[in-house]
């Protein structure tokens, strides 16, 4: 189920006079008060309470199945901030029996754990490893976990991201696509090695192939070409076919199920130790999908920067140009000067802090001019429309990584 209110119907079938009560009871062993015990009386001032859960033990007063054999009721399960779960007892009374088909137990059927998932949050956010970029607000969408249903949903969401630089100036590497929107997640390495292409990790769930590691021992750029479940059996193994064993542990009811351990294997020789933190990186949807069954896509994704506008402080005779101020200009053959007055399209050959710029053919320009450079800045925006088309098992940030896009000088 998911995580707003939901109201479920249940059916018992059995022979006519047949007697039963239920018990419901959430993970936190509070149960639930079932509103149909109370005998509403409006001159009295009973009134049916709200379903809920507490730790008052109630049950279902006894009922008594009718002669079309059936009983029809429904219980209400309330709004959840975090994941739950629900057990529902089923009790006989006198002269009355479960089938042996529900339950070897004559008199008492215990369900299996009925879950309920709360919402998924998807973060998109950005980040510059310059401090000079000041960031601004993240963006966030949450629905339904795709643990519930694998459904598709289109959920647009307008991105808008206004930035500033406090100091320095960037310039435009690229236009954004959706793999610089990344996330990471962290394994443990389990064994040791040197110059090894295999690694050995104590969860390779949520990897996938592509995806960028890194951690001490590591070289840069190394990304995961292969990924096997279980750990290599040397004494079984041969060159030609190697046999890989999947260590066995217990889940959270303590039945015996396979691990997610697993073996990777590097595009790049590294150096490994016992119980190293390795960083994975993924990239985009393709990733993300893996990892936990989110998936977006972006559409109209763009980067601009805005243009410097500065004014002369003293006229202009020649190829230095005297400014009130220099922020954001860089020197490049890119950058370019234009305005009333300006003569070509000269570039910026240096930058005088706070002074003048030096550009690339002589100018003849009155002071109090007003001028604009192009091509470098200290203020920019990202625009895109986003659409989550599937909430994940968990909540996810996917930051859109501003160095891929941004250099900043």
């Amino acid at each position: 189920m998911p995580s707003s209110a939901v109201t479920r119907s249940y059916q018992i079938n059995g022979d006519p006079g047949a007697l039963f009560t239920l018990i419901v009871q959430n993970d936190d062993s509070d149960f639930y008060n079932f509103p149909e015990n109370t005998i509403v009386s409006v001159e009295e001032g009973i009134f049916r309470p709200d379903a809920s859960f507490s730790s008052t033990p109630t049950q279902l007063l006894q009922k008594e199945i009718g002669e079309d054999g059936v009983y029809n009721g429904f219980i209400t399960f309330p709004v959840v901030s975090s994941d739950d779960y629900y057990i529902i007892t089923l009790i006989t009374g006198d002269n009355t029996e479960i089938n042996s088909e529900l339950s070897n137990a004559k008199k008492i059927y215990i369900s299996d754990k009925i879950y309920k998932y709360k919402d998924t949050t998807v973060t998109f956010s950005l980040l510059h490893s310059d401090s000079a970029v000041v960031e601004p607000s993240n963006y966030t969408k949450s629905g339904a976990s795709s643990t519930i249903e694998r459904k598709a949903f289109t959920t647009p969401l307008t991105i808008d991201w206004s930035f500033t630089l406090s100091s320095s100036n960037c310039v435009i590497i690229r236009q954004p696509v959706i793999s610089d929107f990344e996330f990471t997640t962290t394994k443990t390495t389990i064994t040791a090695g040197s110059s090894a292409t295999e690694l050995e990790l104590d969860s390779i769930e949520g990897l996938s192939v592509g995806m960028a590691a890194t951690a001490v021992g590591i070289p840069a750029d190394t990304v995961i070409t292969k990924i096997i479940k279980g750990y290599k059996n040397t004494g079984k193994s041969t060159a030609a076919t190697p046999v890989y064993d999947i260590p066995i542990t217990t889940d959270v009811d303590n039945v015996l199920v396979e691990s997610n351990a697993g073996t990777i294997t590097l595009d790049k020789a590294s150096t490994f130790v016992v119980d190293r933190v390795v960083t994975f990186r993924g990239k985009g949807s393709k990733h993300s999908e893996k990892f936990n069954n989110t998936r977006f896509k972006v559409k109209n994704f763009s980067l601009t920067i805005d243009p410097v506008v500065t004014t002369l402080d003293v006229a202009a005779s020649g190829e230095t140009i005297p400014l009130t101020s220099t922020n954001g200009i860089k020197a490049a053959e890119t950058v370019i000067m234009s305005g009333i007055g300006v003569v070509g399209t000269p570039h910026v050959d240096t930058v005088n802090d706070g002074v003048s710029v030096e550009v690339s053919t002589a100018q003849n320009i009155e002071n109090g001019q007003t001028v604009t450079f192009t091509g470098s800045s200290r203020a920019g925006k990202i625009t895109a429309n986003l659409e989550v088309l599937e909430y994940g098992n968990d909540d996810i940030t996917l930051t859109l990584n501003l160095d891929n896009i941004l250099t900043v000088a």
